[in-house]
């Protein structure tokens, strides 16, 4: 052998070794964890090892290594996926920030000193509407506020009758509405606040009474609304028949007058009220009602006493934007039987509170 060329030699020698060249690819397996690396440097290495043990299978490495190269690339997008994720709490925090900004905007001079309390304000509404007060187990009373049949205007004595708000036949009986009593007095039902802080809380007011007494005070700073110079001074007796989940804040009541407004419920009053449409109830005008005095005259005949009541003992819009949203000072008072002998319902802890001398608003 030694007077052969190398490279016969080597073949000579590949000869010989006949089936026993195939432990020759054992090591093959040992070059595979390269790929798992992913380095650069690796690579080199399991090139040259397979060159030196088979030169013919040179490309095999080039494919072997290639998946590795697409494999790596998958993490690449999954770790991608998280960023798009972490942006949404992000945007969950930022809903509170709106919500918790609307009461700074407004701060409160509300406060209660021997018995009254001051600084809130009322509106007005009427939407036929079977009120709160007529369910039972509503407040502390003898028994709840009455209401009538939409059809009939028949009193009802069934409290578990559906509102006609809501398809049934349960509405809030004409005589409910506001009426002058003697000299600065007049007389009305209310929806009482579900919450703020002046102590009123909804339905554990219903057939409570509270003397409303009107004040010199506009809104936002003396810019707009608020009492007429005419009833400064005056006050209204309402008895809580009914609750207004968007009564909050400082605003206190919303007194019951036809013509001041349907509000969110605008079928009650059509329904029971046959040949009228939902529009003549408030002047088309479902938050404020009718402007002025004339257009009571769209109101049901039974209506419109209580509708001019408001333009002329309440002063609605008669004089630079005033009579509009009130501010009052009120106290729980004694509920007279004027208001009771309507509403049929009495507070059980009345005698706690004080009787109102009628004659002194003369």
């Amino acid at each position: 052998m030694a007077m052969l060329g190398y490279a016969s030699a080597l073949m000579l020698l590949l000869l010989e070794a006949g089936p026993g060249l195939v432990l020759a690819e054992d090591p093959m397996p040992a070059a595979q964890p390269v790929p798992a690396s992913a380095t650069s440097s690796s690579a080199p290495e399991a090139t040259t090892s397979r060159a030196f043990l088979a030169p013919t299978a040179t490309p095999q490495p080039t494919t072997t290594t290639a998946p590795p190269t697409t494999t790596m690339a998958q993490p690449t997008s999954t770790t991608a996926q998280p960023t798009t994720t972490m942006l949404q709490p992000t945007t969950t925090t930022a809903q509170p920030t709106t919500t918790t900004a609307q009461p700074t905007t407004t701060p409160s001079d509300v406060k209660t000193v021997g018995g009254w309390t001051s600084g809130t304000w009322t509106t007005g509404y009427w939407d036929c509407c079977k009120p709160s007060c007529a369910w039972p187990g509503k407040g502390n009373t003898n028994k709840p506020v009455r209401s009538c049949d939409a059809r009939t205007g028949e009193v009802l004595f069934d409290p578990n009758v559906r509102s006609v708000c809501q398809g049934g036949a349960a509405a809030t009986c004409t005589d409910h509405a506001p009426f002058f009593h003697k000299g600065n007095l007049s007389m009305g039902f209310a929806a009482a606040a579900v919450s703020g802080n002046h102590g009123l809380t909804g339905d554990a007011n219903c057939g409570q009474c509270f003397e409303l007494r009107f004040v010199d005070r506009a809104h936002d700073h003396g810019l707009w609304g608020g009492a007429h110079r005419d009833i400064v001074g005056k006050s209204m007796v309402v008895q809580v028949t009914n609750i207004g989940y968007d009564v909050t804040g400082e605003h206190s009541f919303d007194l019951q007058i036809p013509g001041a407004g349907q509000g969110a419920f605008t079928n009650g009053c059509a329904a029971q009220f046959a040949g009228h449409s939902s529009g003549d109830f408030d002047c088309d005008n479902n938050y404020g009602g009718c402007s002025g005095k004339e257009g009571c005259a769209r109101l049901p005949q039974a209506l419109r006493a209580a509708c001019e009541w408001r333009h002329d003992w309440f002063r609605w819009m008669q004089g630079d934007g005033k009579t509009n949203n009130p501010y009052v000072d009120f106290r729980r008072v004694r509920c007279p039987e004027h208001l009771t002998n309507i509403s049929g319902s009495a507070p059980l802890d009345d005698d706690e509170f004080p009787a109102l001398d009628l004659d002194s608003y003369a």
